[in-house]
């Protein structure tokens, strides 16, 4: 017998940009609370937040503009949000639970505060710009957002007349260096909206794509990419130029190659462009080839989606560090050419054509939704049509010692709500793997030639003894069991609440493309800017176009190529443009659940999906595209209170229902 199941939903297939909230009410309170990262309150009911009295607005002068919170009742209505502007107030963010953070002047908030369906009109107080994660002690960087619509200029002067640099900036974003003992004083100048620790964004590093993922059978089914372009902002690529990309990265398959140099910073450092090339970790070829490679005589290195277009953009560059960065950072290279406001950089690879954009990089920030963040989901917002992807992090431990790995360790934009948020789980290369048997110069005294062509796979106290110290991580391999999480895979929930990573895919010793750039062993000569070679991945390489590397870098280009195949599916399939959501939805729901997802050595699905190691699992590309999943692309979205009705017919029995 067969059962029909009606489903009545709200539809929100992105999430709006919810910078200061944290998260919002499941049904209407008769006093709701604000909700913002440094404090939570209920006015209705006469809260008021322990703030500090030089951090708070009492006045406003007649006719100045200023910054106020307005609370509403319950949802909000369309109605509520015409008449508040009508009265003259500009509306800015959305804020928890059914708030705006408004810009208007305290004659125009006296007629907010009559209106119907308001519950409550407060000041925007400096205090609520001070991140709780904020380091104050010493000379440090930090990231300052101004308001929209204000002048950045007399922002930039006012930081200045206080003794704070500006180093660089946006229209909406500035990056300074100051004394921690400015911040408070920064945070009262009334157009600066938030401000945050800055720090620099890093690269976070066959088998894997084509058997564990499934790649293969959706390959050979014809779903191999070729009607999508895929946009990476990475390290650099090859020699820079389409014909020097890689081997088997053919010229005809790159859309551009843009290069976004480092600029000089005043008082921190000097940057030296190098171009589009890869030179110093060869990260950015890597990345490419596991999206896009064609792959080697022996299919090793091939990408998920093997047909696919490329979009590069380079944003590594050389920093000769002096002033106070030197005290703070080494010499070397770094992702300098990244914009302080990442919107610009997705801009420029969504007007080449690019709809899945891949960025295995970030910030350790420990679950925080920052300004990266906070940015990225503006994009998609706009543009629902292009999925961005983001490594999750490599910043797993196990700091208690209790041989299992700890939560709350998420890198951001990774923290991001639109975003395909990808984790690490384990290779599986059965104690070794193969390394170039010619290859004679040594690592800790070995060669590849004295290890007679094969590299030995480490356990995670070998490599990482201060992360994992006790058993059974410590002498757990970091290859040896593929429904294993990968130990330093970075774990949810954020700060929030919401779980992340949302997937998974391999990011222990995944073989891909080699940069033909300062390779020992191969080259004459290392590079001259850092008389050093091309960094060697995990281990010896397989040869001069191949080598391993790991890290949540890796599964990331997995993954943002199995979307590109996912999208490629619903256009040959069923010639739709997929929105960023179905793509997302798809992956997701066709993901399969790890068995050891906490490390513990057992499998034994002890947290079974969704949880906060793996998301709703490691991605299956087959799956995805084996076309049993009836989808709904609802692209216009509902007003509040609005309901969308659907009527599926299942089964008493068999697969389970599964609804994103």
């Amino acid at each position: 017998m067969r059962r029909l199941l009606a489903l009545t939903a709200v539809l929100v297939l992105l999430v709006s940009v919810v910078p200061q909230g944290m998260s919002p009410a499941s049904a209407t309170s008769p006093a709701p609370p604000i909700r913002l990262k440094v404090a939570t309150f209920r006015p209705a009911l006469g809260e008021k937040p322990n703030l500090p009295q030089d951090l708070v607005i009492t006045r406003v002068q007649p006719g100045r503009t200023a910054y106020y919170l307005v609370q509403f009742a319950g949802p909000i209505q369309p109605a509520w949000k015409a008449a508040l502007r009508s009265a003259g107030a500009e509306i800015l963010e959305y804020v928890p639970d059914f708030a705006f953070k408004v810009r208007m002047t305290p004659w125009v908030a006296e007629q907010v505060r009559r209106m119907d369906n308001v519950v409550w009109v407060g000041f925007f107080h400096p205090a609520y710009k001070l991140s709780p994660t904020l380091i104050r002690e010493g000379t440090r960087l930090y990231t300052v957002r101004v308001e929209p619509g204000a002048d950045v200029g007399l922002v930039r002067a006012s930081i200045a007349r206080l003794g704070g640099r500006v180093l660089s900036g946006s229209r909406t974003n500035l990056r300074i260096i100051a004394d921690g003992a400015l911040l408070d004083a920064i945070a009262r100048i009334p157009d600066v909206a938030w401000i945050e620790n800055f720090v620099f964004p890093e690269p976070q590093n066959e088998y894997g794509a084509g058997i564990i993922l499934g790649a293969n059978t959706a390959n050979a089914n014809g779903y191999d990419g070729s009607t999508q372009i895929v946009g990476i902002a990475d390290t650099g690529l090859g020699d820079g130029t389409p014909e020097g990309a890689h081997r088997d990265v053919p010229a005809s398959r790159i859309v551009a190659i843009y290069d976004w140099p480092g600029t000089d910073s005043p008082f921190c450092y000097d940057a030296i462009n190098d171009g589009p090339q890869d030179v110093d970790s060869g990260h950015g070829t890597h990345t490419t080839g596991s999206i896009l490679s064609d792959g080697g005589p022996n299919g090793e290195g091939k990408g998920t989606a093997p047909a696919a277009r490329l979009v590069f953009q380079a944003v590594e560059d050389y920093a000769d560090m002096y002033g106070y960065c030197a005290f703070l950072y080494e010499d070397g290279y770094y992702l300098l050419g990244l914009p302080d406001d990442l919107r610009d950089l997705y801009q420029q690879a969504y007007d080449a054509g690019a709809r899945i954009h891949s960025n295995s990089w970030g910030s350790s920030v420990a679950g925080e939704y920052t300004d990266d963040a906070a940015n990225t989901d503006d994009f998609m917002w706009t543009h629902p049509d292009m999925l961005i992807t983001f490594s999750a992090g490599n910043s797993g431990t196990d700091a208690n010692g209790d041989g299992v790995v700890d939560e709350d360790s998420m890198g951001s934009p990774a923290t991001a709500k639109n975003v395909l948020s990808v984790g690490a789980s384990e290779n599986d290369r059965q104690g070794h793997y193969e390394c170039d048997a010619n290859l004679t110069y040594t690592v800790n005294g070995e060669s590849c030639q004295s290890k007679g062509g094969m590299n030995d796979v480490v356990t995670y106290g070998e490599a990482w003894p201060d992360d994992f110290p006790a058993d059974p991580l410590a002498s757990d391999p970091a290859a040896g069991n593929a429904e294993q999480m990968a130990a330093f895979s970075s774990r949810g929930p954020t700060d929030d609440g919401r779980i992340k990573p949302d997937v998974v895919a391999p990011g222990t010793y995944v073989l891909s493309g080699y940069s033909d750039m300062y390779q020992q062993g191969y080259d004459s000569s290392p590079n001259p800017q850092n008389g050093q070679w091309q960094y060697d991945g995990w281990g010896f390489p397989l040869d001069q176009y191949y080598k391993y590397m790991g890290g949540t870098s890796m599964s990331n280009p997995l993954v943002a190529g199995a979307a590109a195949v996912v999208r490629d599916f619903y256009e040959k399939a069923y010639n739709h443009s997929a929105s960023a959501a179905l793509v997302k939805a798809t992956l997701i729901n066709s993901a399969e659940d790890l068995l050891d997802e906490n490390n513990d050595g057992v499998n034994d699905n002890a947290y079974p999906i969704p949880n906060n190691h793996e998301g709703w699992g490691r991605v299956n590309v087959a799956n995805a595209t084996d076309g049993t999943a009836q989808f709904v692309d609802e692209t216009t979205g509902l007003q509040t209170g609005g309901v969308a009705t659907y009527q599926y017919d299942i089964g008493t029995g068999g697969n389970p229902f599964k609804v994103t």
